[in-house]
């Protein structure tokens, strides 16, 4: 694509470069992806077999519309292309109350998960201790403790995540450049050039 004008250009392609990609050239942008190596791959954080996904957020409320987005648009891409991507097997939280410890940088992460779960009119179960153990005898939770179970979370398959997107971005237009790193990015006029 020697000096040809795009609106895009994105620089690696693991799982969010590979969703902008794909939204992108979904929506009518010219579009070039770039990774060095061929995604999916095993060099970067999008590799393994699983992630989790919920739908709840503890992090934080303002996450919950993106992740009910998502679980949307995973829904989608599998109808799209045949491809199992997302697995809803539900998870199970157990913590206690009032615990304040942090957990991924943020302090009361259950409760903002309750609160974003009431919030956001999320299927969930509140669950004592003796809930807990009479559906999970496998763990060994304390008296003090309860459980928050979301039936619609699941497991998210990274690397078919990402085929899957790259293949809808190059249905929809996009080009991609597989095995080639960016050397230098240079403004260049009203835009940038981009060697690989």
């Amino acid at each position: 694509m020697s000096g040809e004008a795009l609106d895009l250009i994105v620089v690696g392609l693991g799982a969010a470069g590979a969703a902008t990609l794909a939204q992108a050239a979904r929506r009518g942008a010219k579009v070039l992806g770039i990774d060095r190596f061929t995604p999916p791959h095993d060099r970067g954080s999008s590799h393994g077999e699983s992630r989790i996904t919920r739908q709840a957020i503890g992090e934080g409320l303002e996450y919950v519309p993106l992740a009910l987005r998502a679980h949307a648009l995973w829904r989608e891409f599998e109808a799209e292309t045949g491809e199992t991507l997302m697995r809803t097997t539900g998870a199970l939280l157990i913590s206690r109350s009032g615990l304040g410890a942090a957990h991924h940088g943020k302090t009361n992460f259950l409760e903002t998960t309750v609160a974003a779960a009431r919030a956001f009119g999320i299927a969930h179960e509140i669950l004592s201790p003796a809930e807990v153990r009479a559906r999970w005898p496998m763990f060994r939770i304390h008296d003090h403790e309860h459980g928050y179970f979301e039936p619609g979370a699941g497991v998210l398959h990274p690397e078919r995540c990402i085929a899957a997107q790259l293949r809808l971005a190059e249905r929809a237009g996009a080009s991609l450049r597989l095995g080639k790193a960016v050397r230098e990015v240079a403004s260049l006029g009203g835009g940038v050039c981009v060697t690989t």
